[in-house]
C-alpha cells in the first residue's frame, strides 16, 4: 500500500472550505495532475455529493491520461467525503476532511492510500511525482479558496 496523506490551513470558515471542494468544475484549477472531473449522476455539481454518487476523474502524466471512476463512501458537509476509485489496476480510497484549527484557519486534509496490482507495482518515481501533486494540490486549493486565484 501506498499513502499520500496532506494538510493545509485556510483562511476560511469549513463552509467556504467546503464549497470550494463540492464545485467539481474548479478541480482542474488547483489540483494539477487532474485534466477533468464530472458527475456521472446527473447535469449539476452537487449530483455526486451523495452516498453512491459517482464521478469521473480523468488525471494527467505528460501524454498518459488515467480515468477513474469514484464512487462516494461517506458524506458529512462540510466536514468529509470520502470515495474509492480504480483505474489502471490501481484501486484508491480518497478522503477529504475539513475541521476548524483555529478562530480563522479550517484544516483540509486530503489522505489517500492506493492498494491492488498496479500500486505494487508503481515505481519509487511514480509515487513520489503523485506525492508532490498531491501537496501542489493542497497549495492551489489553499490559494483558491482565500482568493478564487491560483498560483
Amino acid at each position: 500500500m501506498r499513502v499520500a496523506h496532506h494538510a493545509i490551513d485556510v483562511v476560511a470558515s469549513p463552509d467556504e472550505c467546503w464549497r470550494a471542494l463540492a464545485d467539481l468544475g474548479s478541480w482542474p484549477r488547483w489540483f494539477p495532475f487532474l485534466r477533468s472531473a464530472r458527475s456521472l449522476d446527473g447535469a449539476t455539481a452537487n449530483d455526486p455529493w451523495r452516498v453512491g454518487g459517482r464521478m469521473k476523474l480523468v488525471f494527467g502524466l505528460g501524454p498518459i491520461r488515467v480515468p477513474v471512476t469514484t464512487v462516494v463512501q461517506e458524506i458529512e458537509p462540510p466536514h468529509k467525503v470520502r470515495w474509492l476509485g480504480k483505474g489502471f489496476g490501481v484501486s484508491g480510497d480518497h478522503a477529504y476532511t475539513i475541521e476548524v484549527r483555529a478562530k480563522d484557519a479550517t484544516r483540509v486534509t486530503s489522505h489517500e492510500e492506493f492498494t491492488g496490482l498496479g500500486a505494487r507495482f508503481m515505481t519509487e518515481g511514480i509515487f513520489q511525482r503523485i506525492d508532490s501533486e498531491a501537496h501542489r494540490s493542497m497549495e492551489r486549493f489553499k490559494a483558491w479558496v482565500e482568493r478564487k486565484t491560483v498560483p
